[in-house]
């Protein structure tokens, strides 16, 4: 099976070199580094320099470009691309951008599917799990499992489906990464980082997935007794000179959260269950305006 590696970036030279074995391979980069050219000398394949008529023998099309590429990408595959090819879109797309290219391709009678890498590839390779979406997810999938990366198919999952839900948890772990930035040199300047992996064990204990429904289902009670802990949190940073610029977007949060307590309080029992807070949350987000965020309280 002739498959197209489409950018040689971190990602495609992983999955060319780990493809190479069970393809033919043909990489293809329009200003391909040295990185890129000396992995296609490693792996004796061809390296391209754009996309053009070749591309009509591929069965199987990685696009591995970035985000804001893709696009463009895709529309120089699609004239040359056979009816009967799959074109793996793993770039970091919009979820809507990735709906619209999923449609262009259906209309030419290209199967398209969505591929959104959970997670890095720098630190865990071809372990790095995908989420694939579309009507050839399972046929991605299959393709994945001859190089062992783990892949999984969304069921009934259509083209953006994947994206979107990289992006959800996108919106958990970079802003998890941007608190911890806050918090661990904020810890280092006053030193004790090294006590302060102690008072987070808790939360190793119990798992991540336990203490985010955790957290989220009793804030629905304890939103507005939380707040002045956060408005205390930040006081400290700014008395130590790093203000937190994304603990301040947490207390606005949490403000929107106590107005919607005052105005359109939650059903007895609402926390009791994590559907039932999620629920409440989401109505009354919709309802409430979000409070400008708190910069910093004056240091005592």
């Amino acid at each position: 099976m002739k498959l197209a590696i489409i950018g040689c970036g971190e990602v495609g030279r992983l999955y060319a070199a780990a493809a190479a074995s069970a393809f033919d391979v043909i990489m293809c980069d329009t200003f391909p580094s040295q990185p890129a050219r000396d992995c296609a000398r490693s792996l004796t394949v061809e390296l391209k320099e754009d996309i053009g008529e070749w591309l009509s023998e591929m069965d199987r099309i990685w696009a591995c470009v970035p985000g804001e590429a893709a696009d463009a990408a895709t529309e120089a595959a699609l004239p040359f691309l056979r009816r009967d090819a799959v074109y793996v879109d793993l770039s970091t797309a919009t979820a809507a951008g990735k709906k619209v290219m999923g449609e262009r391709m259906s209309a030419r009678g290209v199967a398209y599917v969505d591929a959104a890498i959970m997670g890095a590839v720098a630190l865990t390779g071809l372990q790095t799990p995908i989420l694939l979406s579309g009507r050839e997810a399972e046929a991605a999938v299959a393709d994945f499992a001859n190089i062992t990366a783990r892949a999984r198919a969304l069921s009934d999952g259509e083209p953006g489906d994947a994206m979107t839900l990289k992006l959800l948890r996108t919106l958990l772990t970079k802003g998890i990464e941007a608190l911890g930035v806050e918090c661990l040199i904020a810890a280092e300047s006053q030193g004790v980082r090294d006590e302060l992996y102690l008072v987070l064990d808790d939360i190793n204990q119990a798992g991540f997935t336990q203490f985010l429904n955790a957290v989220v289902r009793t804030h629905v009670v304890h939103a507005e007794r939380r707040s002045h802990e956060v408005q205390r949190a930040v006081a400290q940073l700014t008395q130590i000179g790093l203000p937190g610029t994304v603990l301040a977007g947490t207390s606005a949060r949490y403000e929107q959260t106590v107005q919607a307590l005052r105005e359109s309080p939650p059903a007895p029992g609402a926390a009791d269950h994590i559907d039932s807070a999620v629920d409440w949350l989401l109505k009354t987000t919709l309802q409430t305006p979000l409070p400008a965020p708190l910069s910093a309280l004056p240091a005592n």
